[in-house]
């Protein structure tokens, strides 16, 4: 934890604007770009001093509330018949925070992705908060007759609520846009939700909290993460269970709200209110949620108060808070301590998963596979954190566009990156998880030179996913290209390739063809875990609908298998086949080069490079190609198609990977036969009984073999073998 994080920590709650108005000064800390730059969007960000930036929104607001009377012009809501979300704003005093919040509220409506309303306590303002409450059309507004405190204003507020769920607002947050249907999702999304918090932001970029937890402390409350000068911060970006978020943005089920009684007026005027509902929260058996998808800029303190007031109430509650809750909250099991202050969860499996990068199902070469894999663990409810060694997306919204919101997913650092985890996450991690024997090396190394083994830092398992025998890939690339390869070599590079296996308690590969060959050169404790499919739940269009060849792939270099595979296909297949079929046309979809685009952009073809949903392409085409020469592992891409309804035509050594026979979801050709290889293309796009047989029996075993609660199982049982039986 940094100096301004303990200094301002004592603020574990923002000021209520609408108990107290004041201004309660940070540590003033200025701190600028010490940033990851793969963790920003474009250029570097430069935060500014929460101090600043809040003098440049007090500024701002002014502006605001004097145009709104300058030019006659009022703040209108509108009026939902059936809102999803009460909005509750409290406010005492804040006329110019007031006015900017309400204002962008307002503008932003739409921008809300779900339909709320506002309702407005005023906690006895002073005239011109009146006249400004005056301007306002379209929300309830309660008007007290004296200053009753945050926490009884907010109940008052929450009695004329009509939506299912009650989001408590501080008068100066700006929510930035969907975060408020992202808080409202999590209720849906996971299980036993009873409240979210979002991440808050000071003024200028600074973090002022993202989500936080307890310590048997003098200070006994946690904020993550505040003072921390990049919002975006890895740390910052998934989504988490923690002990409390803060009343400035709190999202709470309305029937849950009553049954807990709402705010205990015994904390009034403010402090704590908060932390003491999220507590009673967790004692009910619901959840409270830290959701990363939910931004909220957080003036905070942008009025003024005496200091030791609210040292005075911080104290007074805060003891309040312990007796009431010092058993819960430390007595009754483990509790985190350390960097594990960021979780609420004790019991929860903690995985680091290492990989090339993060795995998008959009990259081929054994990364949807990975998808999978860090997906279903999330699923499981394991807190895992991806650790990317060379490269992550720039932008987060691209890191987490297909890996679940709940995974922290790391900046690139490479061995750098794991050296710091090994020096920062000590006693924290549960299983480690290692893709593909180059990364598998890599981390062997770095606990070496630590002077560490991976025994000493991971509490349960170790677990090495070959992801495939790229000794045999080597071998088969050499067959192909330079039409001749040696055992011998085979043997050697596959036991070079293997070496440190016999380290981790499970060995994980992609096929039993794999299991086989990981055999055949060690005796490690190996098991197979493929892919997880469920079929669509709307049936695939017929044949009848569809028309035209289709290649899924990732494209991005010369050398790969992909990249062999087409070349190879329009050099000698694609020719012949226009001959028998002159209108035939082939989509290729996929992350790809600008070079490869170009070679391959000719009559007939399609080039549609990386698209946000495959499935149209799917339901158009008659025929999925696979005309891979050399490849090791399980084709995900012809599982992906079988699964969508269309059939793949591929070569033999996909065929032999797959494991299945001929006919079950595909039809397979010797690539050395480019004439029979075209025939077969027609043959399987032009007849419908041939097509229809395959299309049945490919789904009939992807229902079979790849349905996700055998995957699950059989990964639970893999990462806790140790645990259970």
């Amino acid at each position: 934890m940094n100096a301004m994080q303990k200094n301002d920590i004592k603020q574990h709650s923002a000021i209520k604007n609408g108990a107290i108005k004041g201004d309660v000064s940070s540590s003033e800390v200025t701190m600028k770009g010490a940033v990851r730059s793969d963790a920003l969007p474009v250029e570097p960000f430069d935060a500014v001093d929460a101090s600043i930036g809040r003098r440049v929104v007090i500024a701002e607001a002014q502006l605001i509330y004097d145009a709104i009377f300058l030019n006659e012009m009022r703040i209108d809501f509108l009026i939902e018949d059936t809102p999803l979300v009460s909005i509750v704003i409290v406010s005492l005093n804040a006329r110019y925070i007031l006015a900017l919040t309400l204002w962008r509220l307002a503008a932003q409506q739409r921008l809300a992705g779900v339909s709320f309303e506002v309702i407005i306590v005023d906690n006895a303002s002073a005239a011109e908060t009146h006249a400004l409450l005056d301007y306002i059309d379209g929300s309830t507004i309660i008007r007290q007759s004296t200053n009753v405190g945050f926490g009884p204003a907010c109940n008052e507020g929450a009695a004329q609520a009509r939506g299912r769920f009650i989001l408590f607002l501080n008068p100066d947050v700006d929510l930035m846009p969907g975060a408020m249907r992202a808080m409202a999702q999590t209720f849906t999304d996971q299980d036993h939700v009873g409240i979210v918090g979002a991440r808050l932001v000071f003024p200028g970029g600074i973090l002022q909290e993202a989500g936080a937890n307890f310590q048997a402390d003098a200070q006994v409350t946690h904020p993550y993460l505040r003072g921390v000068p990049d919002p975006f911060t890895p740390e910052a970006s998934f989504t988490r269970e923690v002990g409390y978020v803060s009343g400035a943005v709190l999202m709470i089920e309305g029937a849950l709200f009553k049954a807990l009684g709402g705010f205990d007026n015994a904390y009034a005027p403010a402090y704590f209110e908060d932390t003491d509902l999220c507590v009673r929260c967790h004692q009910a058996g619901r959840r409270v949620i830290y959701q990363a998808r939910a931004t909220a800029i957080h003036f905070e303190n942008a009025t003024s108060v005496k200091r030791a007031d609210v040292e005075v109430l911080l104290d007074r509650n805060r003891a309040l808070f312990l007796d009431r809750h010092r058993n819960w909250l430390f007595e009754q099991g483990p509790r985190p301590i350390g960097f594990a202050i960021r979780d609420h969860e004790p019991w929860g499996l903690r995985v680091l998963f290492v990989d090339d990068t993060v795995p998008h199902l959009d990259m081929g070469a054994g990364y949807p596979r990975a998808n999978h894999i860090v997906n279903t663990m999330a699923q499981l409810g394991y807190r895992v954190t991806l650790y990317p060694v060379y490269r992550a997306d720039a932008e987060q919204a691209q890191r987490y566009r297909d890996i679940d919101q709940r995974v922290e997913i790391l900046a690139s650092e490479e061995r750098e990156g794991i050296a710091k985890i090994i020096g920062e996450r000590s006693d924290y991690f549960d299983v480690l998880w290692v893709s593909r024997p180059h990364n598998i090396g890599l981390v062997i190394q770095i606990f070496r030179d630590s002077g560490l083994s991976l025994r000493d830092f991971v509490k349960s398992r170790i677990i090495f996913d070959s992801e495939a025998l790229f000794a045999s890939r080597a071998f088969v690339t050499d067959m192909v290209l330079g039409g001749s390869g040696i055992a011998a070599d085979l043997a050697r590079h596959a036991i070079s390739e293997i070496q440190h296996y016999a380290v981790a308690d499970q060995v994980v590969c992609v096929s039993d063809a794999e299991a086989r060959l990981l055999a055949s050169y060690s005796h490690v404790n190996a098991t197979v875990l493929g892919h997880a499919m469920a079929l669509p739940e709307v049936a695939a269009p017929p044949f009848s609908e569809r028309s035209g060849f289709l290649f899924i792939g990732a494209l991005s270099q010369d050398g790969q298998p992909n990249v062999d595979s087409l070349d190879w296909f329009f050099d000698a297949v694609w020719p012949r086949l226009r001959l028998l079929m002159p209108d035939a046309t082939l989509h290729i979809v996929g992350t790809i080069g600008p070079a490869i685009r170009a070679r391959y952009t000719r009559p007939g073809v399609w080039v549609m490079g990386r698209v946000t949903e495959a499935e149209p392409f799917f339901d158009a085409a008659r025929v999925c190609i696979a005309p891979t020469r050399f490849a090791a592992g399980i084709p995900h891409k012809v599982h992906e198609a079988v699964r969508q309804g269309i059939p793949s035509f591929v070569t033999p050594i996909l065929a032999e990977q797959i494991g299945w026979e001929e006919g079950v979801g595909y039809v397979s050709c010797d690539w050395l036969d480019p004439d029979a290889f075209a025939e077969g293309l027609v043959r399987l796009h032009e007849t419908a009984s041939l097509w229809n047989s395959v299309q049945a029996a490919g789904l009939m075993r992807i229902s079979s073999e790849c349905a996700p609660e055998a995957y699950r199982e059989r990964l639970r049982r893999i990462c806790e073998a140790s645990t259970f039986s």
